[in-house]
């Protein structure tokens, strides 16, 4: 049996219902078919043997007719219908706001107070008798309630008025709602815009702001920029907008902290009316690792609430200084140019070994040290003919898998190159001193290259306008691992030929210039913005490509930022490899959150390619450590562990004020009306006189299959057996 009976609400007054009974062919047929099983039951007992009464006669033949004609009947897939009518009444959706703004108290008084009066008004009494009145409550999602709640708890971490909105929409047609009553402070901190919501809803919003539309007396933490990375005993500046209104003439102090401990502080004097202030702070990091900081100001007299005076912010710090080795086969313009530029960066560690013609290097002896030491090492013009520390240099990058770049010149050995030619991009074809300007033609494909990027640049049109550097018609052949950056352009003509190349295989990064004499890069593209820092921003690049580490975790997962504020879900990102890094789909990818002795857990859903995503809501204010592990038919893939902070300061006081222009615009765009909590007394005749509030009919139907009916078998073979019973006690064949 199909289909389904819906009770009777209450605002519904229900009337008798229809009945219909209908088959998949012709009434003429059924007709046809009720008569032939008459037919057929009275000429079977018209006359018996023995003989029987007559009204013994009757029941046998009604009992053969009904079973035939039902079975008969049945193929025939017979349905009854029920169709039920009923008035229901308008309805009035009351949307409660339940979170923390809510507990203010303003200007205006205490919003819950407010919020209490208004719920036991006459007014809303008196739309009770007009109407049926069903009660909503919203903060992060919305929620329907049966009545009005004794004691709101207002503790909703966010508000998302469009969320109950939209629930609106879904359900005014089964509930025949002709009216919302929005009862908010209209500050919004999830969802869309909710005045598209309202226009989308098709009934009138009529809204009541709850609390004060000026600026409140607050000073609050607004915005803080600071750089994500920062490096080891390296000052790094933290730039803080403090926002203050109600205050004149007053003092705060802004501190900059890890943990408890002052890294540093200003003093700021407010201002009349609302105000940003900027504030510059600074600090130096020690160690390495994710650090937690935070920015607070003090507390003022008055202030509307506090928990918006500190604000915490995340940096990864990295070593103090990579250190970069220079190799050059002897001294030489690019070697200067080239130790110039990596020198100007603050970050980077430079020290060089040039070579002497007979063989060593004028700074002094190359050590193992100096090699084991560098983080990076870049060969210029280097090996040549008179080399003889060659294999020392090669163990120590094969053994340490040292980055290398590699820029080319006329007088390097390329036989004593193929001792390095395990790390370099390119194999040498054939060899020739000849030589010729080439201009570096970048390639298309790899316009989004990173080494490529550079700010002042407008794409790659910068690199197309650099001036030709030196290139011996030496023939060069990118590995099938390498990637081409750029070809040699001649007279217009691009050249097959790779001139800058990079390669990245088992944890080994490299990049070579094919070509040399780069310094005119630097000194013959000044005066053009597009180029005049392209080689220090491309040297910087091909640095930061070489030292940053491949992530070789098979199991990686992260946050989507180190800090939210509460109210916020938690976000985490995943990804799961096998051993033979292919992305695994089908993982069961754990999160396991912990914070003070709680756990909390979930597991990421699979979006493809290997990647994962998830989310966690309702958590509290502090800081947390997360562990997540994959795993697929029983066997553990890997795991990942990672920290996260929710913040003190919360969705629902980053903007305190009432927001009357959005209720209005709200209003009016839905054809409702905007109300303050003290002029409530049209309310009710402007939302029953709307054009559109009345009760409506309502038709809902239940269909019965009757030929799919589990009784209906069961029905014919008890006519059956109860005619067969009959017959056998009457004696009759």
């Amino acid at each position: 049996m199909m289909g389904v009976y819906r009770p009777i609400r209450k605002s519904e007054i229900a009337l008798m219902p229809h009945i219909e009974l209908s088959f998949t062919s012709s009434a003429f047929i059924i007709i046809l078919l009720l008569v032939a099983a008459v037919a057929v039951s009275y000429f079977i007992y018209r006359y018996t043997i023995p003989p029987v009464g007559k009204t013994k006669r009757i029941t046998l033949t009604v009992l053969r007719s009904a079973s035939l004609f039902l079975l008969l009947a049945f193929l025939f897939e017979p349905l009854l219908r029920l169709v039920f009518t009923s008035q229901q009444e308008p309805v009035i959706a009351i949307l409660i706001d339940n979170s923390k703004s809510m507990e203010i108290a303003d200007r205006s008084g205490k919003r819950r107070v407010t919020l209490h009066n208004i719920l036991s008004s006459s007014s809303l009494k008196e739309l009770g008798g007009h109407a049926t009145i069903r009660y909503y409550t919203f903060g992060s999602a919305p929620k329907s309630t049966p009545q009005i709640p004794d004691s709101l708890p207002l503790n909703e971490d966010a508000t998302d008025i469009s969320a109950s909105l939209r629930l609106l929409s879904n359900e005014k047609e089964q509930q025949n709602i002709h009216a919302a009553l929005l009862i908010t402070d209209g500050t919004y901190n999830l969802g869309q815009n909710p005045v598209y919501a309202s226009e989308q809803l098709g009934v009138p919003v009529f809204a009541v702001g709850i609390g004060d539309s000026s600026e409140q007396k607050d000073v609050s933490i607004s915005r803080i920029a600071s750089n994500d990375i920062v490096y080891s005993e390296t000052q790094a500046p933290v730039d803080v907008t403090i926002k203050s209104s109600g205050y004149d003439g007053e003092t705060i102090e802004v501190t900059l902290h890890e943990g408890n401990r002052e890294l540093d502080r200003k003093t700021v004097s407010l201002g009349p009316g609302t105000r940003e202030y900027p504030v510059r702070l600074t600090y130096t990091p020690e160690g390495e690792g994710l650090k937690k900081y935070s920015v607070r100001t003090s507390s003022l007299p008055d202030e509307l609430t506090t928990k918006n005076n500190a604000k915490p912010f995340y940096a990864k710090v990295l070593k103090s200084k990579l250190r970069v080795l220079i190799l050059a086969g002897g001294p030489s313009s690019d070697l200067s140019i080239i130790k110039q530029t990596l020198a100007e960066e603050k970050n980077l560690d430079v020290r060089s070994f040039s070579q002497k013609a007979s063989g060593g290097f004028y700074e002094g002896t190359l050590s193992n040290q100096a090699l084991d030491s560098a983080d990076c090492i870049v060969l210029v013009g280097y090996p040549t003919s008179s080399t003889n520390s060659l294999d020392l240099v090669a163990a120590s990058i094969a053994q340490r898998s040292k980055p290398v770049l590699f820029v080319n010149g006329k007088a390097v050995e390329y036989g004593k190159l193929q001792t390095l030619g395990s790390v370099l991009p390119f194999t040498v074809v054939n060899v020739s001193t000849s030589e010729d300007y080439v201009f570096f033609q970048p390639s298309e494909t790899q316009r989004s290259n990173p080494i490529l990027d550079i700010p002042q640049s407008d794409g790659l049109s910068g690199w197309n306008k650099l001036p030709p550097i030196f290139k011996t018609q030496t023939s060069f052949k990118a590995k099938p691992e390498a990637t081409t950056l750029g070809f040699s352009r001649i007279q217009g003509v691009v050249l097959n030929e790779p001139l800058i190349l990079t390669r990245n295989v088992n944890k080994q990064k490299s990049i070579a210039i094919l070509g040399y004499g780069i310094w005119r890069w630097r000194l013959m593209a000044q005066g053009t913005p597009e180029t005049e820092q392209l080689l220090s921003a491309f040297l910087s690049n091909s640095i930061k490509w070489l030292t940053t580490k491949e992530d070789s975790r098979p199991v990686k997962v992260a946050t989507t930022k180190e800090s939210y504020t509460q109210g916020e879900p938690v976000e985490f990102t995943g990804q799961v490899y096998d051993a033979t890094a292919q992305p695994v789909d089908n993982a069961q990818l754990r999160v396991s959150v912990k914070q003070a002795g709680k756990e909390f857990t979930t597991m990421l859903r699979p979006i493809g390619s290997g990647r994962y995503e998830g989310s966690i809501d309702g958590l509290g204010e502090g800081d947390y450590t997360f562990n997540a592990s994959a795993q697929t038919d029983g066997q553990q893939l890997g795991g990942d562990n990672g920290r996260f902070t929710i913040g003190e300061l919360n969705l629902e006081f980053q903007d305190t004020r009432m927001n009357a222009q959005l209720l209005r615009q709200l209003a009016g765009r839905s054809g409702g009306k905007y109300y303050s909590p003290d002029d409530l007394s049209t309310l009710v005749n402007d939302i029953t006189t709307q054009p559109s509030f009345s009760s409506r009919e309502s038709i809902r139907t239940s269909t019965f299959e009757i030929w799919n009916w589990r009784y209906s078998l069961a029905i014919v073979i008890l006519l059956f057996g109860t005619e067969w019973f009959i017959r056998k006690r009457s004696g009759m064949l």
